[in-house]
């Protein structure tokens, strides 16, 4: 049987991610993502961002995004380094993603595309912070060099 969450469970999820606390928290951590990611050459946005983003729509799990933002620190070299700068506290985010479609409902399917569901609303906050923080700074330096 495939059961699908309620309306009812979707609008509360939604309602959480657009919470204070958790938007703000989210944009936060966009803010930190943009200090460690800031942009690849000639002021793209960083792959590193791109790829947890499509790492996040596309997966089937939570975990599989849990796992990619592991595999991410536990590799050598700068980029690792920067990734395990960041990670625990992704993780951390996903973990309260996760607890939030626990109480939400008691069926695993249901919480299984909960989770999902609210991964894919934070991962566009995440983004949103990270691309505002990209903005206001190439403006400041633009400003800068008037």
């Amino acid at each position: 049987m495939n059961t699908l969450p309620s309306p009812q469970q979707i609008n509360e999820a939604d309602t959480f991610l657009d919470s204070e606390a958790q938007h703000q928290a989210a944009v936060r951590l966009g803010d930190k993502l943009y200090e460690h990611f800031a942009q690849d050459r000639g002021g793209r946005v960083s792959t590193q961002i791109r790829n947890l983003e499509q790492i996040v729509v596309s997966a089937t799990r939570l975990c599989d995004i849990e796992d990619f933002v592991r595999n991410q620190m536990g590799r050598e070299g700068e980029t690792a380094d920067q990734w395990r700068k960041v990670g625990d506290e992704i993780l951390e985010q996903l973990k309260t993603l996760r607890s939030k479609a626990e109480k939400l409902s008691k069926v695993e399917e249901e919480r299984l595309l909960l989770r999902l569901h609210l991964a894919r609303g934070w991962i566009r906050a995440v983004v949103g912070g990270y691309l505002y923080k990209k903005a206001t700074s190439q403006l400041e330096t633009s400003r800068g060099r008037r």
